[in-house]
C-alpha cells in the first residue's frame, strides 16, 4: 500500500456497497442472459434483457455525472476519478427504456441516437480531462504523484507521461475507429433497409416476419444448435473472466492506495445501489414464477381436453349404441 499521502474518501463513488452491486451485476448479467434465454419465451426474454440492460446503463449513467459534478466542485481526487473510468468500463452507460412502446419510428430513433452521442461524449471528454491534467487534477494534486494504478498486476503511477499518452492514443484510436463504423453502418442500413423514408417504421409485422424465416432454418441432426449453445457458453465464459480481471484490478488498485478509512462507510447512495439489486433479483423469479405458472395452466388445460374427448367418446358410444338398438328403451 502506498501510505506517501492519505486520499480524502468518497463513498458514493468507490464504497462497498457500490462496488458489491456492481461486481454482482456485472458477473451475474451474461450467465443470467443465457440461462433465461433457453428457459423463457422470446418475448419475456426481450423484456429481460432491456431490464438488466437498464439496471447497468443507469447504475453507470449515475456514476458518470455525478464523477463530472464532483469534478466541477473540486471534490473529486486523481485516484476516485480512474476508479470511476474503470468501472464504467464494466458497467458501460446510456439510456434505455425497459418497454418497447410501439414502433420505433424516425423520431423516436433520432431522439436516441442524439442522447446516445450526447451521453458518449460527456464520457470522452470527462476521460481526456482527466488524463490530460492528470497532473493537477482535483481535490489533492498533492497526491497525485503517489496514486497508483494496476494493470496486470504491476503497478503504474497515474501521472506517469507514458502511461497517460497510451491511454489517450487508444481513445483517440476507438473514437476514429467508431466514427468509421458507424458511417459504414448507417450508409449500408440506409440502402438495404430503407431507413431514409420519412415513414420507415419498425413493426410487430416486420419482427413476426423476421421470427417466421428463422423459425424455418433447419438444422441438421441437431449440431446447429449443439455448435449455437457451446458458442454462448464460450462467450459468456469469455465476458465473465475479463469482468473477473476488471473487478480484481480495480482492488488491487484500491488495496495499493492510501484511501481513508471513511470509504468503508455506508451511505445512502452504496444502500440504493444494493438495492438495485432487488430489483434484478425481482425480475428473474416473476419469469420463473411466471413459467411454473404456464405449465400449470398447460397441465390444467390438457386435462381439461382429456375430459371433454373422454366425454365426446361417450357419447358416440350411446349415440352408436341407440342406433343398434332402437327399441331398447321402449322395453
Amino acid at each position: 500500500m502506498n501510505t506517501t499521502c492519505e486520499i480524502a474518501a468518497n463513498s458514493d463513488v468507490t464504497g462497498t456497497g457500490i462496488r458489491a452491486s456492481i461486481y454482482t451485476l456485472c458477473l451475474a448479467s451474461g450467465i443470467l442472459k443465457t440461462i433465461i434465454k433457453h428457459y423463457t419465451s422470446p418475448s419475456s426474454y426481450s423484456d429481460f434483457t432491456r431490464s438488466l440492460d437498464s439496471a447497468l446503463q443507469l447504475q453507470g449513467l449515475a456514476l458518470l455525472f455525478t464523477a463530472i459534478y464532483q469534478t466541477f466542485r473540486q471534490q473529486l481526487t486523481l485516484f476516485h476519478a480512474i476508479c470511476v473510468l474503470h468501472i464504467l468500463s464494466l458497467l458501460g452507460f446510456g439510456l434505455t427504456s425497459k418497454g418497447e412502446y410501439g414502433t420505433k419510428g424516425r423520431i423516436r430513433r433520432i431522439v436516441l441516437l442524439v442522447s446516445q452521442y450526447l451521453i458518449a461524449g460527456a464520457f470522452l471528454a470527462f476521460a481526456a480531462y482527466i488524463w490530460i491534467t492528470a497532473p493537477t487534477f482535483g481535490s489533492q494534486p498533492l497526491c497525485n504523484a503517489s496514486t497508483i494504478y494496476v494493470i496486470f498486476g504491476v503497478s503504474i503511477n497515474a501521472t506517469e507521461e507514458v502511461f497517460r499518452y497510451v491511454f489517450l492514443g487508444l481513445m483517440s484510436a476507438m473514437i476514429i475507429g467508431a466514427a468509421i463504423a458507424m458511417t459504414c453502418f448507417g450508409t449500408i442500413a440506409a440502402c438495404l433497409c430503407g431507413l431514409h423514408r420519412r415513414d420507415r417504421t419498425i413493426s410487430s409485422q416486420d419482427i413476426a416476419s423476421a421470427g417466421s424465416v428463422l423459425a424455418r432454418v433447419q438444422f441438421l441432426q441437431g449440431n446447429g444448435k449443439s455448435a449455437s449453445l457451446q458458442a454462448e457458453v464460450i462467450a459468456v465464459g469469455i465476458r465473465t473472466g475479463v469482468n473477473l480481471y476488471a473487478i480484481v484490478t480495480l482492488e488491487q488498485t484500491i488495496g495499493r492506495n492510501h484511501v481513508g478509512k471513511e470509504e468503508r462507510d455506508w451511505s445512502f447512495g452504496q444502500v440504493l445501489a444494493i438495492f438495485m439489486l432487488v430489483g434484478v433479483a425481482v425480475e428473474v423469479v416473476s419469469i420463473f414464477l411466471a413459467r411454473m405458472d404456464e405449465k400449470r395452466k398447460l397441465a390444467k388445460g390438457g386435462d381439461a381436453e382429456m375430459a371433454g374427448q373422454l366425454k365426446t367418446n361417450n357419447q358416440e358410444g350411446i349415440d352408436e349404441t341407440e342406433m343398434l338398438h332402437p327399441m331398447a328403451g321402449g322395453r
